[in-house]
């Protein structure tokens, strides 16, 4: 490589302030990154999808994987918690963190033992289909039908809440993502 390559990387590698703090900025820049990164890599593959096989139902398959990903994850929180113990508040308190509030803009508005609401004030996937050059249509499809089913799945283990996003940021109304969760009545169970 010789001495010119070793001096780059060394530089490159300085420049990235690696031994310094990040600053609050700096970490929100970088979660909303990844999960933007990560919502182009899924809307790729379903563009593959969907040229590649044209008879499979590209909107399923990542509709059903996103579903998947959501039980792992609501299972992860009945672990913690006990899934005949969660309630409202802590279905969302489960799936509520640093990162997510800060890359989400999320506000909790609303935590009781018979429903809890947390506003999504900004959605990086809608803001990765939309960079892509997606139509309000498009992203909308994408949240509702594909996505969303992630989130919808992590309450599944939960046996006592339900739910339910009245609106989403997807829906281009202006409007946050309602995540809902109410507990369920005996007989819904």
């Amino acid at each position: 490589m010789g001495q010119k390559g070793e001096d780059r990387i060394r530089e490159y590698m300085e420049s990235l302030r690696l031994e310094e703090p990040v600053s609050p900025e700096e970490f929100h820049q970088a979660v909303k990154s990844a999960y933007k990164d990560r919502s182009a890599q899924v809307y790729f593959i379903w563009k593959k999808l969907k040229e590649l096989y044209p008879e499979v139902d590209a909107n399923r398959v990542i509709r059903e994987g996103s579903r998947e990903f959501g039980l792992w994850q609501g299972r992860k929180i009945a672990e913690k918690y006990g899934a005949e113990k969660i309630g409202p508040t802590e279905a969302v308190l489960g799936q509520t963190s640093k990162g997510g509030i800060m890359v989400f803009e999320q506000e909790i508005l609303e935590l009781g033992d018979d429903r809890a609401v947390k506003m999504f004030h900004a959605c990086p996937h809608a803001e990765a289909l939309a960079e892509l050059g997606e139509s309000p249509e498009t992203i909308r499809m994408f949240c509702r039908d594909m996505l969303g089913h992630c989130d919808y799945a992590i309450c599944e283990p939960f046996p006592n809440v339900s739910i339910d996003f009245p609106t989403t940021v997807a829906d281009g109304e202006g409007k946050g993502c309602a995540m809902t969760i109410t507990r369920k009545n005996p007989e819904e169970k």
